[in-house]
């Protein structure tokens, strides 16, 4: 029997796409769906009966979700592989064409079990805030390989860093086209990059499930942000009929003064006219996409005198 608390994720940087890690980095997590699922074809053969012949196993579809409370400077890597980028003066730029993989094992410690999944690309990152609660971060993730095993992978292994998570307090001002608005209270923000990632399967790939490549396509940002009613937002709600677009920024800080800015330079709106009782507060929620220019985050460290 295996209890929630001996779960363990370690993620490790791979030097050749497919190939197993050798350096792993503990990643603290809400939770993770990581897993791998048989794809089968059922045998069409006719016997001298009528019993199925039953399925065989044709692929293995290697996916799943890694929810963490977001933090400053634990997914710097992670985050590396979402934007096919590197950090390039602190500022992280999405869309790029650099591509990154991990190794990640899923453990249970206290039964001794140990899946080794590799090959393994981010799809989806997904950030989420309310206007009470902590930031959470999850990544979507496709794989290649599995391979299960009563021992951890060898290799060195570091330890969970200490962060005190994101809330929903560590947000600064929300800028609309570079400025404040007035009036306009957001309480609750949602942003996804989206790799569109596709696998490419290929006869004679057998120690990757049949997987030649994960290739991704066109990047896709959206979101939403909930914005109390007023005469500033009714303006941002008139620019969807104009196909006007907006530049959305705002910095998530910690308790030690590190930051993280989010920008989106360009993005198209969409959102319906406010409604609600009369002892209700009046918001909208504005969906938006990201258009032609690429979105960014840049960290600053907070700076310690002596």
């Amino acid at each position: 029997m295996s209890k929630g608390s001996s779960q363990l994720t370690r993620i490790g940087v791979e030097t050749k796409v497919g190939v197993a890690a050798t350096a792993w980095q503990t990643l603290g997590f809400v939770s993770n769906s990581l897993d791998a699922a048989p794809q089968t074809t059922e045998s069409q053969t006719i016997k001298d009966s009528r019993i199925a012949a039953g399925t065989l196993v044709t692929g293995v579809e290697v996916t799943g979700d890694i929810e963490t409370e977001f933090a400053y400077g634990i997914h710097d890597a992670i985050l590396e592989c979402v934007a096919f980028n590197s950090w390039n003066n602190n500022i992280l730029t999405f869309g790029g064409t650099t591509r990154k993989t991990f190794s990640i094992v899923r453990g249970f410690s206290d039964v001794d079990i140990y899946y080794l999944f590799t090959g393994c690309h981010i799809n989806q990152w997904a950030l989420s805030i309310t206007d009470q609660g902590i930031v959470t971060s999850k990544f979507s993730i496709m794989g290649m390989g599995r391979v299960a095993s009563d021992k951890a992978p060898t290799g060195t292994t570091t330890a969970a860093p200490i962060a005190t998570p994101f809330t929903s307090l560590s947000v600064g001002d929300i800028l609309i086209d570079g400025a404040v608005k007035d009036g306009m209270c957001a309480s609750q923000l949602d942003l996804t990059i989206d790799n569109s990632m596709q696998v490419q399967k290929c006869l004679g790939k057998k120690d990757n499930n049949g997987i030649g490549a994960i290739l991704e396509t066109i990047m896709k940002g959206s979101g939403s942000i909930t914005i109390s009613w007023s005469k500033n937002t009714a303006a941002l709600y008139e620019k969807q009929f104009l196909n006007q677009p907006i530049g959305i920024e705002w910095p998530l800080i910690d308790s030690a003064g590190n930051k993280y800015i989010i920008k989106l330079p360009k993005v198209l709106l969409s959102a319906p006219l406010p409604s609600g009782g009369g002892a209700d507060l009046l918001t909208t929620q504005f969906s938006f996409t990201v258009a032609d220019v690429a979105p960014t985050i840049t960290r600053v460290p907070v700076v310690v005198t002596p």
